[in-house]
């Protein structure tokens, strides 16, 4: 790769990505018209409306980034470089940086997976997987082991 070519690249990843941010906080301004935000009334609704809003707003980022980066792959790169780069560069900032531009500003959607996580997915989770210690320690269990060091307790 020449100098030119690492110019190139580097200047349409960072246009790349400008775009798919600008792209981001437009999904993110129509969702949040669109959807109910995250609090206390979308608490109480039934678990068939929160799925059902959830896997909408999951459905539509999913078809955003699919077709935005199919057109974006499909027009020429800002900086003309070699074809392997460039399809190198669209799969990089489509794959990555598109889905870290959507979920930077899509916070209600974020809060609203960790609280159906953490309301149907966690306490089952919790039965089946061990709670506590670390697997780098290798001291995973299921109920909290007492440990001392140094004269200070840790449970």
């Amino acid at each position: 790769m020449n100098t030119f070519e690492i110019v190139g690249v580097t200047i349409n990843a960072a246009l790349l990505a400008i775009m798919y941010t600008l792209i981001g906080g437009l999904v993110s301004y129509i969702f949040y018209h669109l959807f109910d935000e995250f609090d206390e009334n979308w608490k109480q609704r039934t678990t068939f409306h929160k799925v059902a809003d959830i896997s909408l707003e999951i459905s539509i980022v999913a078809i955003i980034a699919f077709w935005s980066g199919y057109l974006i792959e499909k027009l020429p790169p800002f900086i003309p470089v070699r074809k392997d780069l460039d399809t190198l560069v669209d799969g990089y900032i489509s794959g990555i940086f598109f889905i870290f531009a959507i979920f930077l500003f899509l916070d209600d959607l974020t809060d609203k997976l960790k609280y159906l996580h953490d309301e149907y997915i966690g306490p089952h989770a919790k039965k089946l997987l061990p709670q506590y210690g670390s697997i780098l320690d290798l001291n995973l269990s299921y109920t909290p082991k007492r440990i001392e060091r140094e004269g200070i307790h840790f449970e």
